[in-house]
């Protein structure tokens, strides 16, 4: 986590114009987001892969009524519905995990769902401003929690391999991942984006068939379907929605 997020925010400070904003909105974004990824890392030491991928899930959920309360963003049924569906989805495909954490983990899961959920509000909140400072200001500030914990579970182990998953952990799942949202965010309401992040496992499940050469299980089948089923119902008939709805 301290490295992903030291060197992304680098790379978004000389990129962005050196420029570091420290304004509350911004701030919150960089709370909201090192505080989500924290609690899921902690939580996973006592949550099973089955339940962490139920709680993580339950972000779109959250995020709807964030969305409502921060931005006054009004909750569309259809969006409530997908979401509905996509998480019941994600229940299903969770039946072919192991099960079985403690409480304080799961908490610390649920918890980094709804963080998850606020900054990617705020992420639509501030569209009208340039993202790259504010991810500067997300990595660099959002990598304290991380270099003080390290100092206290120190686990680095210099080599080719540390270097390409620092490669990769900066490039793709920080430049380009967090670009990615930030910019879907931007240009679309909270709770049709972030229903899209179903689409995550029931991908994954597909990708898993083709990398073992094994058909997924019919429970897996049905719960990447009703994932796909949930961001289709939230996306439908978008553009007459939006411009009802306009936000």
């Amino acid at each position: 986590m301290t490295f992903r997020y030291v060197f992304t925010g680098i790379v978004f400070y000389f990129i962005g114009g050196r420029k570091i904003p420290l304004d509350r909105d911004a701030l919150l974004v960089a709370c909201f987001s090192s505080g989500s990824t924290l609690l899921w890392a902690v939580g996973l030491t006592d949550v099973s892969a089955g339940d962490s991928a139920i709680l993580s899930y339950t972000m779109p959920l959250f995020s709807i009524p964030i969305a409502f309360l921060v931005i006054k963003e009004k909750m569309l049924p259809r969006e409530l519905l997908g979401a509905l569906v996509g998480f019941s989805g994600v229940v299903v495909y969770s039946l072919t995990m192991g099960h079985g954490s403690q409480p304080l983990g799961a908490l610390f899961t649920l918890v980094g769902a709804v963080f998850w959920a606020a900054y990617s509000v705020y992420y639509r909140k501030l569209r009208d401003r340039d993202p790259i400072p504010i991810f500067t200001t997300q990595f660099l500030l959002g990598s304290i929690p991380g270099a003080i914990g390290s100092l206290f579970f120190p686990q680095i182990s210099p080599g080719i391999s540390l270097a390409v998953d620092v490669t990769y952990i900066v490039l793709f799942s920080g430049v380009v991942l967090f670009f990615l949202w930030n910019g879907l965010l931007r240009r679309g309401r909270v709770g049709r984006i972030t229903t899209l992040g179903f689409a995550v496992p029931a991908v994954t499940i597909v990708i898993d068939s083709i990398r073992t050469l094994a058909l997924p299980s019919s429970t897996a089948v049905l719960g990447g379907v009703m994932m796909f089923i949930g961001v289709f119902i939230a996306n439908w008939n978008r553009d007459a929605e939006e411009t009802a709805e306009h936000v």
